[in-house]
């Protein structure tokens, strides 16, 4: 078994490509760390994988899926995202997620915002979603964290910026960030809301390729 570091900016791109090229080079993914992959050794290019976004779903969603997947032989790991939330202890909070699904917990959906799908090669593209439509709709859904996280890493260069005043009562003033330098902050949160924009420009135009590609069709 081997072991071996890697990470993300567009978690489903960059896995599904980084899995499938391990699997042409003999490797087949057998578990996920906290920070690490494991491999074992296998026939060359026999499985293809698929990566698939499951935080906006409820845990009782995620569950009726997962068996769904099991009876379909495809077998499935759960992989942790931390995007897009705000978190008191081991409760999380998602604006973006379904409306039974916005409060994360523990023992729901934390550490459960991706599926890692594995199938054994057929010759064929391993595609979740083969319906325009349903794809559209799914990096819609996709899209929100993003959405979320430029808002709030906005506000946090605002207030960093001192363009937001800091909320004054008449004896205690709450600050946060106080009595620090302020520009390696500005340049930290403006560096991840340009990154973050990116982002959300790169979902934009793949939803507007496919909105393109369905009109053709028509």
């Amino acid at each position: 078994m081997i072991r071996k570091f890697k990470f993300f900016f567009r978690p489903i791109l960059g896995l599904t490509k980084w899995l499938n090229e391990m699997s042409d080079e003999s490797y087949r993914l057998v578990k996920i760390g906290n920070t690490f992959y494991y491999f074992e050794e296998c026939e060359k290019g026999k499985f293809r994988y698929a990566i698939d976004y499951v935080a906006n779903k409820s845990y009782s969603s995620l569950k009726d899926y997962e068996d769904f997947l099991k009876e379909s032989n495809i077998r499935y790991i759960e992989k942790a995202g931390s995007i897009g939330k705000v978190s008191l202890g081991n409760v999380r909070y998602r604006p973006y997620a379904d409306s039974r699904a916005k409060i994360a917990t523990t023992d729901g959906m934390i550490k459960r915002e991706f599926l890692i799908l594995e199938k054994e090669n057929d010759g064929k593209p391993f595609e979740i979603y083969t319906n325009i439509e349903d794809k559209i709709k799914t990096l819609k859904v996709m899209r929100k964290p993003t959405i979320a996280m430029i808002i709030f890493v906005g506000l946090m260069f605002l207030f960093s910026t001192g363009l937001i005043p800091q909320y004054q009562w008449t004896l205690y003033k709450f600050e946060l960030f106080p009595k620090v330098n302020k520009i390696p902050l500005m340049i930290i949160f403006g560096v991840v809301e340009v990154l973050l924009a990116v982002n959300l420009i790169r979902y934009n135009m793949e939803i507007n390729r496919l909105k393109r590609e369905s009109e053709i069709r028509e």
